[in-house]
């Protein structure tokens, strides 16, 4: 038991390095909410991943970010750090 709470903590803590280090930085925002919605659909249907866009984007949201409607290749659920701006 405590093996693998140890072998969890060793996989975990670099994330919670990089995030520590990375906030505020675009890339880095999309990098982690692509990864948390890919964690959230694995396994599942393709209906499921065709809502990948609406996750992202509502995950940009939550960290600040907001869609650049401005530009005409960034469309709603847009999966590009490109297609985001602060609010």
């Amino acid at each position: 038991m405590l093996e693998l709470s140890l072998h969890r903590a060793t996989c975990i803590a670099p994330f919670i390095l990089a995030l520590a280090g990375c906030s505020g930085n675009l890339d880095a925002a999309m990098w982690e909410c692509q990864l948390e919605v890919q964690k959230g659909n694995a396994g599942k249907s393709a209906e499921a991943n065709a809502e990948r866009g609406r996750a992202i984007e509502a995950c940009m949201l939550e960290r600040g970010y907001r869609l650049d409607s401005e530009k005409s290749s960034c469309q709603p659920g847009s999966v590009s750090s490109a297609c985001y701006r602060r609010k």
